[in-house]
């Protein structure tokens, strides 16, 4: 007679039960955004408006879409087509975002990375004539902007669901990768939202795309479901190896043939493994830790001893990775960080025109009233 394996039969008896909670934490997680969305279409929760052009950036699921890059991009185009603007975050991780924080004023970085989160810092030291500010109350820090900037255009980094501040212009991105996931609703699933308000959207741009991940599919589904949407297609490329200690730059072929130990705290750390390995790096040792981790002293020791005792040329993170433990880190090490730069794939000029129209459109029309 075969025996019984309890161990196995437990596991998945345990399984089960997490993912029936999951299941249960979602739906309640649902009802919650449905009253809340109702709310907000109702005028049961307003909506605060400010006298410039808003646009906001964001996603319905849970991070890794790309959302800082395509932010700095969005304020090199205004700065280099004379629209001045700043950029409203809400400063995740960031000691300051309670309050009203100007993390850059457009010349001089004025905060840390531990007050400010490490993709606002990020986008103030990359942008050095936007101003950067956080708050979790994106109406009091656009307010500061206006009156201490005079800032015409404000972006709206990660505001998607922050519904309290209206907005001119809603463009959503989507990983052309992992797209929905499972379909599921936190904590289930990645989704912030039901995929249905994708309809709030007015420009959706699929990120990420590659041969690898291409984007047929998601935009099939999204034509059907949402035909009056204007699609457009964006991808994540390397840009630059940089060695921060030294103050040097190489292309990103420098990593062809190199032996490398590899770390990086992203939402999908594995984007970042596929990239450099993609550009020829022997990965000896990868770690990957949480999204916007903070290094403490003993990791960077580990990370350190693994570049001493192996054969490897140089450690190798990710620039927002690098914000993190920047000054936490000798001198005497080989430490270098990935750019990335994003860029469409296909009708740039169609996405510009319509943002450039849209802002002149609003411009117009304020100053008429």
């Amino acid at each position: 007679m075969r025996s019984i394996n309890w161990s196995i039969i437990h596991q998945r008896k345990g399984r089960k039960a997490i993912t029936f909670f999951l299941r249960i934490i979602s739906f309640l997680y649902g009802l919650a955004i449905q009253l809340r969305l109702i709310a907000y279409r109702l005028g049961l929760l307003g909506a605060k408006s400010l006298p410039a052009f808003v646009v906001s950036i964001g996603n319905i699921t849970t991070g890794g879409t790309g959302k800082t890059p395509f932010v700095a991009l969005l304020a090199e185009w205004a700065g280099e087509n004379g629209f001045k603007a700043a950029i409203l975050s809400r400063g995740y991780k960031g000691k300051g975002s309670h309050d009203a924080l100007v993390v850059s004023d457009g010349k001089t970085v004025l905060a840390s990375v531990d007050d400010a989160g490490d993709e606002p810092f990020l986008l103030a030291r990359k942008l050095s004539s936007v101003p950067v500010l956080i708050s979790k109350n994106r109406h009091r820090i656009g307010s500061l902007a206006l009156r201490r900037f005079g800032v015409e255009l404000l972006l709206l980094d990660d505001g998607y669901q922050h519904l309290s501040l209206k907005r001119d212009l809603n463009v959503l991105l989507l990983d052309a990768k992992r797209q929905f996931g499972n379909g599921s609703l936190l904590p289930f699933g990645p989704l912030r939202e039901p995929y249905k308000q994708i309809e709030r959207a007015d420009l959706i741009v699929i990120t990420k795309c590659t041969d690898e991940h291409p984007p047929d599919g998601l935009v099939d589904f999204l034509k059907k479901n949402f035909p009056r949407k204007p699609i457009f297609r964006s991808g994540h490329f390397p840009d630059q190896i940089i060695f921060p200690l030294v103050g040097k730059a190489h292309p990103p072929g420098i990593l062809s043939g190199k032996n490398v130990v590899a770390f990086a705290g992203l939402a999908y750390p594995d984007d970042f493994l596929e990239m450099i390995t993609g550009l020829g790096a022997h990965i000896i040792q990868f770690y990957s830790f949480s999204d916007h981790h903070s290094f403490s002293k003993d990791e960077i020791k580990e990370l350190v001893s693994w570049k001493r005792r192996s054969d490897v040329d140089f450690l190798l993170t990710t620039e927002k990775d690098w914000v993190r433990i920047d000054r936490k880190i000798g001198d005497d090490l080989d430490i270098a960080f990935l750019t990335i730069r994003v860029g469409f794939i296909s009708d740039s000029d169609t996405f510009f025109d319509i943002l450039r129209e849209r802002i002149l459109r609003s411009y117009k029309k304020k100053n008429e009233s």
